[in-house]
């Protein structure tokens, strides 16, 4: 027993030593395979503030956070692909080992990359803060709570849009939680949609059919991760009611389409049923979503997914390529994962490859013999089989075994690649790489012909400035482009990529200076409000606020906005406060709350006069309209306040008069404040 537990202590201590401890400051520069996670363990105090990094190489990262007592905290990804930073931050409630684990945002990645870790701050957690982070069940309780109060108003809504829109919401927040009554808020939707389809007549087909296509796709993609039993019951029930909005062929595509759809959410405990449609799909052409849905289906079921892939392949192998454009493209994307989809074996015996080899060099044959044979018509007017070809070309370039299949087979892509490619490549002039020295970048241009010698000059520019040398590029861009509205375009591309720069290495004043060199008080604003999402993003504490701050002085001090620009640029900084001090928030946003009260009574006033604000006496939040837009915009800020101070946000929508608005404000709450709990 003595051994035992002395073995046991020895692996748990090795364990430990194994694990990087990260340390506030210092960075780790890491390499990560496919499929890996990375762990690393970060010592805090209790009601410790925490911000740390992740810098992205090649590779789209997600971070996940759990405590001590291993509650997750989080999982953090932005939607920056695979290079950039990933900002994680979190309040540390007990002292112990926190845990921070580094993988691939999809677990089915096989491509390798690296990352950088490293700790930016560590401090005191302040009041609002610790309150956040303790309450978050309560606040999610309070939007659960709140859900029972829009049920009510939905009925009082005439749009049947709104009403739909707002009962697919409320319904997939509820699904978890309880799914008889997120089932009969389906109910209700899937009724007044099919109503709401069935009462538009030919005219009204043609005005409002978008929007209703729109909606019935929102009903459909709700219900699919549900019920998608129920999803493609509704789907082939309401198909008809549309069909005179489309023609016949994008009618066709668009439930194909969506049929598949539905067919992946089935695959999860009814594979053959998802084959079964797959093959209905493909008896009626080729959906953009079939390649996906065989992906699906062959990690599901290799097997089944081999039997889909030989189906596609014979289908395509009896077209011709050129004239059908969409069965070319089926055909290369499905040449293009054969190499990557080696089946996972279940058991013993070795799984079926996705194509016989025979079959692969038949499908390589063909499309190599038919885009070998594209011929450019004389004139120069876009030509759907010169995409089909190159989208072929392509996938060919992916196939190792080309030469072997086809003799001299890579070298005749690479030729008719080069002949049909953009007429920049047939001049020979390559894209000049950021690599390159200004002088001689400014050489080779100088020898180009003129007509394309303003654009590189451009991209010099942008590199120089890529590398902090903007004096350079404001040279090049003053002396060398002549086109007057090219060079001040570049030159304000120019001051947004040196305004960026400045604010990720927190330089206030270079920051103030920039955008106070805008002098339009419209172009200003929008340049706020593009800067103020990425203030707190490896900035501490007190250089946000700063910055923020920094940011509502650089625009006008009335308490209301002067135009859209200026009330979106203030909304967006309220938002930002409520990181920090949700009170600065609500000072900014209650003036802007009677502010748009009363453009909704304006708009009122000039319904019809110009633009429809309103339908059937409510606001027309579908329409794009700026009322509808600032509309939006509010109840989103609002949601997000909700998830700090609930009860004073919740008192703040009350104050809006528009009750269709009042119903989005308190769905964005809703939402927000319970999926910020999960």
């Amino acid at each position: 027993m003595k051994l035992r537990t002395l073995l046991l202590l020895f692996f748990l201590c090795s364990a430990a030593s194994a694990q990087t401890t990260l340390q506030i400051g210092t960075p780790i520069e890491r390499e990560l395979g496919p499929g890996e996670i990375q762990q690393f363990t970060l010592s805090l105090e209790q009601n410790n503030f925490v911000q740390l990094v992740v810098e992205q190489r090649d590779i789209d990262l997600i971070i996940r956070v759990t405590s001590p007592s291993g509650k997750s905290l989080g999982e953090f990804d932005s939607p920056n692909g695979s290079e950039g930073p990933e900002h994680v931050s979190f309040v540390a409630l007990d002292a112990g080992n926190y845990q921070i684990h580094v993988g691939p945002l999809d677990p089915k990645n096989t491509t390798k990359g690296s990352f950088q870790i490293k700790v930016l701050e560590v401090r005191e957690a302040t009041d609002q803060e610790l309150k956040t982070s303790k309450n978050l069940e309560v606040t999610k309780a309070k939007g659960v709570a709140l859900l029972a109060d829009i049920e009510a108003i939905i009925p009082q809504i005439k749009s049947a849009q709104s009403r739909v829109k707002a009962q697919i919401q409320i319904a997939q927040l509820l699904w978890d939680i309880d799914e008889k009554r997120a089932s009969k808020l389906f109910a209700g939707a899937i009724t007044d949609c099919k109503e709401l389809l069935a009462s538009l007549d030919e005219e009204e087909l043609s005005l409002y059919g978008p929007t209703a296509v729109q909606l019935r796709h929102d009903v459909i993609q709700a219900l699919a991760t549900r019920d998608p039993d129920l999803a493609l019951n509704f789907l082939h029930a309401t198909s008809p009611m549309i069909s005179s909005a489309f023609t016949k062929l994008e009618h066709s595509r668009q439930e194909a389409a969506l049929e598949l759809s539905i067919a992946d959410q089935i695959l999860r405990n009814n594979p053959k049923r998802t084959l079964q449609m797959a093959r209905q799909s493909l008896k009626h052409g080729y959906s953009s979503n079939l390649i996906s849905t065989l992906y699906e289906l062959r990690r599901k079921d290799p097997q089944l997914g081999a039997d889909l892939a030989n189906d596609i392949a014979a289908k395509v192998l009896n077209e011709k390529l050129l004239k059908h454009v969409e069965a070319a493209f089926i055909a290369a994307n499905l040449l293009r994962i054969v190499p990557e989809m080696p089946a996972q074996s279940t058991n013993d015996a070795a799984p079926p490859p996705l194509l016989p080899a025979d079959r692969v060099r038949e499908l390589v044959q063909k499309m190599f013999d038919e885009s070998l044979s594209y011929t450019q018509p004389a004139r120069q007017s876009y030509d759907p089989a010169k995409d089909a070809a190159l989208n072929m070309l392509a996938a060919l370039t992916s196939i190792p075994e080309l030469d072997t299949i086809t003799t001299g087979g890579k070298a005749a892509v690479e030729k008719k690649i080069a002949e049909l490619g953009s007429s920049m490549e047939n001049m020979g002039y390559a894209t000049l790489s950021s690599e390159k020295t200004v002088a001689p970048s400014l050489q080779e241009i100088a020898k180009m012909p003129v007509e394309v010698r303003e654009q590189h000059y451009i991209q010099v520019a942008e590199n120089e400035g890529s590398n902090g040398d903007f004096s350079s590029a404001r040279e090049i861009l003053n002396e060398r482009v002549t086109n007057p509205s090219q060079r001040v375009q570049a030159l304000k591309q120019l001051e947004q990529q040196e305004m960026y720069r400045a604010l990720s290495q927190s330089k206030i004043a270079d920051v103030v200076r920039i955008l106070n060199g805008f002098r339009n008080s419209r172009e200003r604003a929008q340049q706020v409000s593009q800067l103020v999402q990425h203030v707190g993003q490896g900035h501490k504490r007190a250089t946000a606020i700063n910055l923020l701050e920094q940011l509502r002085g650089s625009l006008s001090q009335a308490a209301q906005a002067q135009d859209q620009d200026h009330m979106y640029a203030l909304l967006e900084i309220a938002r930002a406060f409520s990181r920090y001090d949700v009170k600065r928030s609500f000072e900014i946003i209650d003036p802007l709350i009677e502010q748009f009260n009363e453009l909704s009574t304006a708009a009122r006033t000039l319904n019809g006069f110009g633009a429809d604000y309103y339908k059937d006496e409510e606001m027309d939040l579908q329409n794009s309209t700026p009322v509808a837009i600032v509309a939006g915009q509010i109840t989103s800020v609002l949601g997000t306040l909700a998830v700090v101070s609930f009860d004073r946000t919740k008192a703040t929508v009350e104050r809006i008069r528009a009750p269709e608005v009042r119903l989005k404000a308190y769905l964005d709450i809703a939402q927000q404040t319970i999926q910020t709990a999960k």
